[in-house]
């Protein structure tokens, strides 16, 4: 399975959910692609401190990373594309509407909602620590729920979802 996470710079919110699910998906044994990209990243970008420090403190391996762009390739390859606002839900289906079968707010996919039930991920750039915390906190609860039901349209699909 591919997972794809898109925010706006790509420097907090999707690398963080990315690392959260590759974590969640290493300890379960579970072999899937996970990769961020921001509508309006500038390539190369690092991650910013607060998010790193955000990953370390939960003892999530915070990976080297740098900031990409969302392109038409990277939501083909996607099998599933989790956005963390309805202003990006709406973006994509605008700009990607190719796509927009597979493109759901993290919200929603991780609460089984209907999307104008679900509410956004809150962006901490710009903020100090604290809201970086919080935005941690409510990413991993999300990123596990919606962990849980990836693993589970995966055997349902008789793993042929699963990536080698």
């Amino acid at each position: 399975m591919n997972i794809l996470f898109v925010c706006t710079g790509n420097t907090c919110r999707s690398p963080m959910a990315a690392a959260f699910l590759r974590h969640l998906a290493a300890q379960e044994g579970v072999s899937w692609t996970v990769d961020s990209a921001g509508l309006y990243a500038l390539d190369g970008q690092p991650m910013t401190r607060h998010a790193v420090d955000a990953l370390i403190r939960r003892h999530v391996v915070a990976p080297t990373h740098a900031a990409k762009r969302l392109t038409r390739e990277l939501l083909l390859q996607a099998d599933v594309v989790l956005v963390m606002t309805h202003g990006h839900l709406q973006a994509l289906r605008d700009m990607f509407p190719e796509v927009a079968h597979k493109v759901y707010t993290l919200t929603a996919f991780a609460h089984r909602q209907a999307e104008e039930q679900a509410g956004d991920v809150m962006d901490p750039f710009g903020g100090d620590e604290h809201a970086y915390e919080a935005c941690a906190d409510s990413l991993f609860a999300l990123v596990e729920k919606a962990f849980l039901r990836l693993r589970e349209e995966a055997s349902r699909d008789g793993g042929s979802n699963q990536a080698n």
